[in-house]
């Protein structure tokens, strides 16, 4: 873990991981200026849950069919763990490894993010279901269950009293890039497909899609490929065996979750996910073998929503050591 307090460091040139920081967040001359690239776009991206409109929600949620109601529900119970978990896993677990000192400031306010999205939710559970039911979905749905058990066993390594190795600080990258870049979308997807009945709900994730895979996502690349450079401990095949399988976990909690809802089938499912997966590994460098239709309804859904609020820059760095500014689509 790194000092809080280090007047007597003469550290210059922060890395990622096992440096020795003053413990000063120096934004003048940031070792790594692609931290405080993103973290100025995480200030850009301030909005309030409260000021999104969902008062037609609350009579539209009476015209879902049985089926969009479940899916609405578990995708809402899904996301909540989400959210709360990586809250606390940020602040009490990957930040005090962290000794970037930009790159702690950009995982504060990511936290705070993640906090602000919990709080959203307060209002679809309260204002729209009319019930807390989305808080304990995790525990009394069998599916959810086995779901946020596997999301959470990527951050097992936190869940011992030893210390952590090098050879194991790329999987805290690793589980929160998978978190943002698989498990997120997985659960928006289901939200904007009844944004012709749940607008509100529909805006309410698009702004949260914003923080998440805009900046939140882009951050844990970054880390990755630093803590790779730093350490020169290769986890690639980790990276891409742990992204696979998320893949899988999501497609078998959306077959689940989704039944008898228009547009999600296996077959589009299968496209959907395999497209993410793919992006994801990409994103990484790391080979993909996925191979999918491009023209799939649900990456179409899920381009028209997400598509408007992209950021352009140097997030997906091509070369970590090269910091100039570029003009990276981010695909999704």
């Amino acid at each position: 873990m790194k000092k809080i307090y280090n007047p007597k460091s003469d550290e210059v040139i922060n890395t990622i991981v096992n440096g020795n920081p003053t413990g000063i967040a120096n934004f003048v001359t940031p070792s790594r200026p692609i931290y405080k690239t993103i973290f100025e776009t995480m200030l850009a991206n301030f909005w309030n849950p409260a000021t999104v409109n969902i008062t037609e929600d609350k009579k539209a949620v009476k015209l879902l069919s049985e089926d969009e109601y479940r899916a609405y529900e578990l995708t809402f119970g899904k996301l909540i763990f989400n959210d709360s978990i990586v809250t606390n896993r940020l602040m009490d677990n990957v930040n005090p490894i962290i000794t970037d000192p930009i790159g702690n400031a950009c995982i504060a306010l990511q936290s705070g993010q993640e906090a602000t999205h919990s709080y959203s939710y307060a209002f679809i559970g309260d204002d729209i279901l009319g019930s807390t039911n989305i808080y304990n979905l995790f525990k009394t749905d069998e599916k959810l269950l086995h779901l946020t058990q596997r999301i959470n066993s990527r951050y097992s390594v936190f869940d011992t009293n030893e210390e952590i190795p090098d050879s194991s600080k790329s999987l805290v990258a690793i589980a929160n890039l998978i978190l943002e870049g698989v498990s997120f979308p997985a659960g928006f997807v289901v939200v904007w497909s009844l944004g012709n009945k749940m607008q509100g709900s529909a805006n309410m994730i698009t702004e949260i899609s914003r923080d998440e895979l805009n900046t939140h996502l882009p951050l844990y690349v970054n880390i990755y490929k630093h803590i790779k450079e730093d350490t020169g401990v290769n986890f690639d095949d980790v990276a891409k065996k742990w992204i696979e399988q998320a893949v899988e976990d999501e497609i078998e909690f959306l077959e689940y979750s989704t039944t008898g809802v228009m547009g999600f089938n296996t077959t589009s499912i299968k496209d959907f996910m395999y497209w993410i997966g793919d992006n994801r590994l990409r994103e990484l460098g790391i080979k993909s073998d996925y191979i999918y239709n491009k023209n799939d309804g649900l990456i179409k859904l899920f381009k028209s929503y997400s598509e408007h609020n992209s950021t352009k820059g140097n997030f997906f760095e091509t070369n970590v050591s090269a910091y100039s500014k570029q003009a990276l689509d981010m695909d999704f």
